[in-house]
């Protein structure tokens, strides 16, 4: 904020004497009246303190009114100086009020048009408490005049203007309200319009039936209905605000956006922040920290999901405060690294707060402004700087593409908070940038990139993603033992590390970047882990390129792990059109029924014909897959006779699929992988093969014996021409 921005220390009144103060659209509504946290009940207390500490005057005050009433014309002016004096030191301020000079500004009737920023909901609550007590009074003609109220232009001097159903619901309340009973059944009088009950502001001012009074008129009643002081005037006088006046420039702008990033209702923040500014340092400092909140603020609400036109700051800042407390609670906590249940008790209640019900609160004991502000500096730090620097990182990596590891949906949450597997990708590496800063250590864009990295492909791996609370936990205390700024590879001669993080899987890849030219292993690897057929782990690949080394030094080499994985990428991505063609391999299982293995793409028979696609001559797929089918035959059979005979049931889907496929027309495959078999005919169906077997795709209902669904089994089976020689066509096509 500016420091050419004016401060003025002014009450309703004076406030009233220079401005028209309008609630821009942009702000939320107004929300006090109904209130989960009791807010307005606290604010008349507060209300009511002020009011008998103001008419419970000082022995000195008393004195000097007794000699101002006795004094002569010429001693009275003295003597009201001192009252003037001691009366201006005990009215009540309540904080702060922003505003800004909007764009249109013209100079009206005196008056200057400014925005309200921030203090909205105060301001509201002080206006609608004038209006109680000038019904209750007899003192609305003195309301009129302060807020220079015209029934007749509808203009008052603060007015939600731009909100045409709240501001015509206010010139009504204050031209049609003539009475106490007036104002606390509005709902029932004639002109109260059936629109207003939809609008969030109205409700709150009114309330609703239920069992528990809400709603700002009838809680006012509750709390004032028999009390015979008169606060009128004590509420127009002496309730003051801290104004500030922010420049006409776009800074107003910005600031504006900044302090109505609220919330619909008071937040958790809110509260945490009211408790943090009670500390007597920080009370030194209060403006300077009060503008560090809200930069906070601005940051959430500039994050904010701007799809959802209810979204808002609140929910990011209440979350950012969530990832603080569970790494805090961490920090304090002596961890058994190797005891990982959630319910063991040096874990427990951080990974409550991990789980995070609804009903949970914020522990401020966690807590402080100092810490807050170093934690966003290191959340602004990820989430700006970082990836402007990612721009050039991505020149190093020129092959690996997904850069966008960092979620910015965790800055606004739809669900309130983020997931516990995002808390154990997020927390580390929030916690790794803060040590860093506080220990004035640059960080090396790099080496944070790695570790973004490591925990976001580790967030695939089965037991991380099932223990997600305490792997997070896990996960904060292996960045503790990293030296500051320092490199996820340190963890090879570290103590105290999970096994769960620090896996065979995980061990197995930091070797290799360690042993090789890093930034080239480490572009594959990724490229390679972020295949969805590998779920993150490809250990399974990194052991077959040492295994097939041509030097047999079982060494690993760059190179070939390079070319093996475009031929598994590419097999990979058409396993659809190759599943077929692994039917005679362990990819399948022959029991009862063939059917495949799930961790196909584990097999030793998939490497290896990925391995014979890579080391074969670079020709289309489809012809590599007709090459290998001949070969299949040729290898196989030299006579019909011997296919015939063939008694292996994958081998004799396989010889089907080859003629489907080459022969006859193409096989339905519609990506059914399963078989059942009989062992006999049962109507009108043929094989090819001696032992009669009768194939059927399988899911759950075996139907090809009822006589219906024939789709399930294979077509050559109901259609057969018996005319024909399927095999021995077979055998020519594949010696061609």
């Amino acid at each position: 904020m500016s420091t050419n921005n004016s401060m003025e220390e002014l009450s309703v009144a004076q406030l009233m004497s220079k401005y028209n103060l309008i609630v821009p659209e942009i702000q939320r509504e107004y929300v006090w009246g109904n209130n989960e946290f009791k807010i307005l009940d606290t604010f008349i207390e507060d209300i009511k303190d002020g009011f008998l500490s103001r008419n419970n005057p000082s022995q000195e005050y008393s004195e000097l009114r007794k000699l101002y009433e006795k004094a002569d014309d010429k001693m009275k002016s003295v003597y009201k100086q001192a009252l003037d004096s001691i009366e201006t030191s005990t009215f009540m301020n309540i904080g702060f009020l922003y505003s800004y000079r909007p764009d249109y500004y013209v100079f009206n009737d005196r008056n200057d048009d400014v925005y309200l920023i921030d203090g909205q909901q105060r301001f509201t609550t002080l206006f609608l408490v004038l209006f109680y007590f000038a019904i209750k009074e007899d003192r609305l003609s003195d309301f009129k005049e302060l807020f220079r109220f015209d029934e007749k232009l509808e203009h008052i001097a603060f007015d939600y203007r731009v909100r045409t159903l709240t501001h015509n619901f206010v010139i009504d309340l204050i031209s049609r309200t003539k009475t106490i009973d007036d104002l606390v059944e509005i709902n029932t009088r004639n002109w109260f319009l059936s629109n207003y009950k939809n609008d969030v502001t109205i409700k709150s001012i009114i309330g609703k039936t239920g069992k528990n009074v809400n709603g700002t008129f009838p809680i006012l009643h509750l709390h004032f209905a028999d009390v015979p002081e008169k606060y009128f005037d004590f509420v127009k006088n002496q309730i003051k605000f801290w104004h500030f006046k922010t420049e006409e420039t776009s800074q107003g702008e910005e600031l504006y956006i900044t302090m109505n990033s609220r919330g619909q209702q008071l937040a958790d923040n809110e509260n945490i922040r009211a408790k943090l500014f009670e500390n007597p340092e920080i009370q030194l400092e209060q403006r300077i920290w009060s503008e560090k909140w809200e930069k906070w603020q601005d940051f959430f609400w500039k994050h904010r999901d701007k799809n959802d036109i209810n979204s808002t700051a609140d929910k990011g800042l209440n979350e950012f405060l969530r990832w603080i407390q569970i790494i805090k609670m961490t920090e304090s906590q002596e961890i058994k690294i190797d005891v990982e249940s959630e319910d063991a008790p040096d874990k427990k209640d951080i990974t409550n707060v991990i789980k995070w019900g609804k009903d949970r609160k914020l522990n401020v004991d966690f807590l402080n402004l100092v810490e807050i502000e170093q934690y966003f500096d290191a959340l602004s730090y990820l989430y700006v700087d970082f990836k402007k620097e990612l721009n050039t990182l991505q020149l190093e990596y020129p092959n690996y593409k997904n850069f966008n590891l960092i979620e910015y949906s965790w800055l606004c949450p739809k669900e309130d908070i983020i997931g516990q597997i995002d808390c154990f990708r997020l927390l580390p590496i929030l916690y790794y940038c803060r040590i860093s800063q506080i220990n004035n250590i640059t960080i090396n864009p790099k080496s944070l990139l790695r570790l973004i990295r490591f925990f976001y492909n580790l967030r695939l791996d089965l037991t991380i993603f099932k223990t997600a609370n305490v792997q997070c936990i896990n996960g904060l205390k292996l960045v503790s033992k990293i030296s500051k700024g320092g490199d996820i590879l340190e963890v090879l001669d570290l103590e105290g590390i999970s096994k769960s993080l620090l896996n065979s899987e995980v061990l197995l890849k930091i070797n290799k970047y360690r042993d090789n030219e890093r930034e080239a292993v480490e572009s594959l690897f990724w490229i390679a882990e972020d295949l969805d057929v590998n779920v993150g782990k490809i250990s399974h690949l990194i052991k077959f390129v040492e295994k097939i080394s041509i030097d047999q030094s079982k060494q690993f080499s760059l190179k070939l792990f390079e070319n093996i994985f475009v031929s598994y990428k590419e097999l990979a991505a058409y396993k659809n059109k190759i599943w077929g063609d692994l039917l005679p391999t362990s990819v399948y299982n022959e029991t009862d029924r063939v059917d495949y293995v799930n961790e196909w793409h584990l097999t030793e028979d998939f490497l290896n014909f990925v391995r014979k696609r890579n080391d074969g001559e670079a020709i289309h797929l489809n012809d590599f897959l007709i090459k290998n089918r001949k070969e299949f035959i040729v290898t196989n059979y030299q006579l019909k006779d011997e296919i015939e005979s063939e008694t292996s049931l994958k081998k004799q889907l396989y010889i089907y699929y080859i003629l489907h496929s080459n022969l006859l027309s193409q096989w339905n495959w519609n990506g059914k992988y399963k078989f059942g078999f009989y062992n006999s005919i049962l109507g009108n169906e043929k094989s090819l093969f001696k032992n009669q077997k009768i194939f059927q795709f399988y899911n759950k209902v075996w139907q090809y014996n009822m006589g219906y669904n024939k789709s399930n089994g294979i077509w050559i089976q109901d259609n057969m021409d018996e005319t024909k020689d399927y095999l021995g066509e077979l055998l020519k096509w594949a010696n061609s």
